[in-house]
């Protein structure tokens, strides 16, 4: 994969989108995943660019992503997703080589910033 993956966010007036983040993790000591994300706020509706951040996980790694609206992929870089109006949590579950589950979430809120 190109280290120079481009990231940004198209999106469309009249919403707002905001993203938060949480993290759990189980398993190797020191080892962690989060949620990357292409803005903590902008305009929505809109497309939303979701990376995995892995640290001291033992590959091959198997990637679940659960949009939260019901569409979900298995690749390690997703492509950009877009978010109607409303709020959703994304998850990421990661498994590694020994079979451990490591998993995030983030959520999403897009809303009409007139109400």
């Amino acid at each position: 994969m190109n280290s120079n993956f481009f990231i940004g966010v198209f999106l469309f007036a009249g919403f707002a989108l905001l993203v938060s983040s949480g993290v759990s993790f189980a398993g190797q000591k020191d080892s962690s995943i989060e949620i990357s994300s292409d803005s903590k706020s902008a305009k929505g509706p809109g497309w939303v660019h979701l990376r995995p951040k892995i640290k001291n996980l033992k590959g091959p790694l198997k990637f679940n992503w659960s949009f939260g609206d019901g569409e979900e992929s298995a690749e390690m870089l997703p492509q950009p997703h877009y978010y109607a109006s409303g709020r959703y949590t994304v998850v990421l579950e990661v498994v590694d080589k020994t079979g451990k589950r490591h998993s995030a979430s983030i959520s999403i809120d897009a809303a009409s910033q007139g109400g």
